[in-house]
């Protein structure tokens, strides 16, 4: 059984990020599991964008370095994109949320690699 080390709610979707080990991850090995689940198909809209970066800062400033994986908890879909009315009705989407994600990734301080089913 998968160890959760934390989850942060996605109050809009009452969806949530859950960052756990995973079960067959040898002691003391720092592979983390962040699954994301944002019914019904893990739309990028502000609050998913903003909640996924808070999740990669709890992981990086409370937990050794290591590697990340990510995947979603919805069977269908990784994610079905933008939602592009949500995206273009807030101002400064791109910058202030999708922009940001996409330098956060990039720069993340742990070996990172996308599971897409």
């Amino acid at each position: 059984m998968s160890k959760q080390l934390f989850s942060v709610p996605i109050p809009s979707t009452n969806g949530s990020f859950t960052c756990t080990i995973p079960s067959d991850a040898q002691e003391n090995s720092a592979i983390y599991l962040l699954t994301f689940t944002s019914p019904a198909d893990n739309r990028l809209t502000p609050e998913f964008l903003d909640t996924f970066r808070l999740a990669l800062d709890i992981l990086e400033h409370n937990y050794p370095k290591g590697v990340l994986i990510t995947t979603s908890g919805i069977q269908k879909f990784y994610s079905n994109g933008l939602e592009l009315e949500s995206a273009l009705s807030s101002p400064g989407f791109f910058e202030r949320h999708l922009n940001t994600l996409f330098r956060r990734l990039l720069t993340y301080v742990a070996s990172y690699y996308l599971r897409i089913h």
